[in-house]
């Protein structure tokens, strides 16, 4: 077991939350940010360095469209 971060991350880019969790490996604590994230922007974290770079769900990163009047 290996320790990772995973930080969702704000609109500004900035953290907003931080979990430190012990995973397998990266693809696992890649995937359990994908889910603590439900959409957001997260990077995943290990003691070398940014593991993940994540964007966010491309269904969820951008509002509706507006209906037309």
């Amino acid at each position: 077991m290996q320790p990772f971060e995973i930080r969702i991350l704000r609109g500004d880019g900035l953290p907003g939350l931080i979990a430190e969790k012990s995973y397998l490996n990266g693809d696992a604590a890649i995937a359990s940010g994908k889910l603590i994230a439900r959409g957001r922007r997260f990077e995943v974290w290990s003691e070398d360095g940014c593991v993940y770079p994540g964007a966010a769900d491309s269904r969820n990163a951008h509002p509706p469209p507006r209906a037309s009047a």
